[in-house]
């Protein structure tokens, strides 16, 4: 069902309204449910997002906890770090959080935990994690291989250049992606990799990236993207320069824009990761914080492709984001 009034309506109001590794104890903590649960995502209205959101409402539903959701309108510290100080002014029991800076999230999170706020971090993470009871995200190291992979299969052996467009320096989970791809991309000795440009989440400036090296290297063969909004401006900027058929892209994150890219054939394969179910993840590490059980300090999900071959299979399309949470 659509939830209109719980995850999908959270994450769209906020916008406007904010103008696998060793486990451990939960501590001494040994509270009983239901806990307030608040959610703070990197950024509003994102599929991806939604789909971590779902995962932690149905979670959390298994004890009887409250799920808030409090997104910033941009993904930047900038505007997420008011959101967490208003959030810790509520005393949830906990905070799920995908920090929009590893560095910059660091202060007002410790200011949490300092006032018995226990912190789970989901999709991204911490220069120093050390002050969450877990971590729960996807090894996107090797997704950025998978990436690299799939975009020299994809290109058969042809010579020419490459780019990444990434976010932006300091996102672990983009840094981490562009590392993996660089790494992947290095056994492909007809490939000339151009390295990696930052788009500062902006399309425009990802179409203003992607102009600008087809002016310098017009053998450009393919881009991969590490975000959607950086797909989204390749996507543009290829079809602008009439090289949309002549370029491989390789993005990032299966939101719906990112599933039609693929149906156009304006992007050839989208790296999946399964947001849904970090926020199972993430919310059943939170309350085994809560209540004292065990907890795994780090959760790594998978990845997997989609490509317009294998859209509609099951395995697929379970994985594609999306605000509509699953029934049941």
């Amino acid at each position: 069902m659509r939830v209109r009034s719980g995850m999908a309506a959270a994450l769209a109001l906020a916008a406007a309204t904010a103008g696998l590794a060793a486990c451990g104890s939960g501590g001494a903590s040994r509270a009983k449910a239901p806990f307030k649960i608040a959610f703070v995502p990197g950024v509003a209205n994102d599929a991806y997002y939604g789909s971590v959101a779902c995962g932690i409402q149905a979670a959390a539903k298994k004890t009887g906890s409250s799920v808030k959701v409090q997104a910033p309108k941009s993904f930047t510290p900038a505007d997420q770090v008011p959101i967490v100080q208003a959030v810790i002014a509520t005393k949830p029991d906990v905070i799920i959080i995908a920090p929009t800076d590893s560095k910059a999230l660091y202060a007002p999170l410790k200011r949490a935990t300092s006032q018995g706020i226990k912190v789970v971090l989901v999709d991204t993470t911490l220069q120093d994690p050390s002050l969450a009871e877990a971590q729960v995200t996807s090894d996107n190291v090797e997704a950025g291989k998978v990436a690299a992979q799939t975009l020299v299969k994809l290109l058969g052996g042809r010579q020419g250049s490459v780019l990444t467009v990434n976010l932006s320096a300091g996102v672990t989970t983009t840094d981490d992606r562009a590392k993996g791809f660089a790494q992947g991309l290095a056994a492909a000795s007809k490939l000339r990799y151009l390295g990696q440009q930052y788009s500062n989440n902006s399309v425009q400036t990802a179409a203003s990236i992607v102009s600008g090296t087809l002016a310098k290297h017009p053998d450009l063969a393919g881009v991969f993207s590490t975000a959607a909004f950086n797909t989204e401006g390749t996507v543009s900027a290829l079809k602008s320069a009439n090289k949309s058929s002549a370029v491989t892209v390789v993005g990032f994150d299966a939101n719906p824009p990112g599933i039609k890219q693929i149906q156009d054939g304006q992007v050839a394969a989208q790296v999946v990761l399964k947001p849904y179910d970090e926020g199972v993840a993430a919310a059943t590490e939170a309350v085994n914080a809560l209540t004292g059980a065990p907890v795994r300090k780090k959760t790594e999900t998978g990845a997997l492709v989609a490509t317009k071959d294998n859209l509609q299979t099951p395995e697929v399309k379970k994985y594609l984001y999306s605000f509509t949470c699953p029934a049941g």
